[in-house]
């Protein structure tokens, strides 16, 4: 499965990898694999349907990976299950501190002699709510305390960026909808979902990686959320990496420029070639919507 991992119980062409087998056991959830796949996933991806396992003792979310490009078989000979990706990812986050959802399974089923066929990642649920809900709850109400607490949100999204990749961490899907604030320790704080495609890295990770994320997160129309927003978690994120403000300023127009791009190919000629950054990204503005 990966290196450094415990022997997984076999049950027919599956591996299985559990935390606690107290918990979850290996033989439940290759049954739940098999029965929540006859059912609606809560979201559908080309490479994988994510389930939602109601259990007693809280929700269990089970993402089952599987091949959708017949070239890929021969790479999975390889290279790890993108479930054993989540589970070693998951583990780096944890060593470093951040806050990710806990891994309870992870399994792997093969057929044939090239690589696995599926594979599946059970982890437990979050106490929180997804960052886009929490800021555009917090626009709606608009008093100064919730600006406060909005401005000091976004500036603490930059930080914890900036730290993931101080760390030598870039996730591999950094989307708003993989940011969520969480309750951990009684405290709120910014967790990182979905890590199929993290990497880790052991030194700091270079601005020709990093860049992706800030363009993953900054790429999607929010409600409540202003270019005046944007450009505060990104300063969060230059004075914690300590860059120098010439710095950050060089920088920044290639965030710009490549945040105005994608939106232009998800939503096509809607987009003129002359409209601006405030247009595009305003939620109430023309070229709104589009993939999340």
């Amino acid at each position: 499965m990966t290196a450094g991992a415990t022997s997984p119980a076999r049950i027919g062409a599956w591996r299985v990898w559990t935390a606690d087998p107290g918990i979850l056991a290996a033989e439940e959830l290759v049954a739940a694999v098999d029965r929540l796949a006859g059912g609606v996933s809560l979201h559908r991806s080309k490479h994988a349907d994510t389930y939602r396992w109601a259990r007693l003792g809280g929700d269990v979310y089970v993402k089952v990976y599987r091949r959708y490009r017949r070239w890929t078989a021969f790479k999975d000979w390889f290279r790890p299950s993108k479930a054993a990706n989540v589970r070693a990812a998951s583990a780096a986050l944890a060593a470093g501190g951040f806050l990710a959802p806990v891994v309870l399974a992870v399994g792997e089923e093969r057929r044939g002699r090239f690589g696995w066929a599926r594979s599946v990642c059970a982890t437990a649920g979050l106490a929180g709510e997804p960052i886009a809900a929490r800021l555009a709850a917090l626009a709606a109400v608009g008093d100064t305390a919730t600006r406060h607490a909005k401005r000091g949100l976004l500036a603490g999204i930059g930080r914890e960026l900036a730290r993931l990749h101080a760390a030598g961490i870039v996730g591999g899907d950094l989307v708003p909808a993989n940011l969520w604030v969480a309750l951990a320790d009684a405290e709120l704080r910014i967790a990182f979902l979905d890590h199929d495609r993290t990497r880790i890295g052991r030194a700091p990770a270079p601005w020709h990686r990093a860049r992706r994320n800030l363009v993953q997160l900054n790429r999607v129309v929010l409600a409540g959320v202003t270019a005046t927003d944007r450009l505060r978690v990104y300063r969060a994120y230059a004075t914690t990496r300590g860059w120098r403000p010439a710095e950050a300023r060089r920088r920044l127009p290639w965030i710009v420029a490549k945040t105005l791009a994608r939106r232009r190919a998800e939503r096509g000629t809607r987009i003129p070639a002359d409209a601006g950054f405030r247009a595009v990204m305003r939620a109430d503005g023309p070229y709104g919507g589009g993939r999340s």
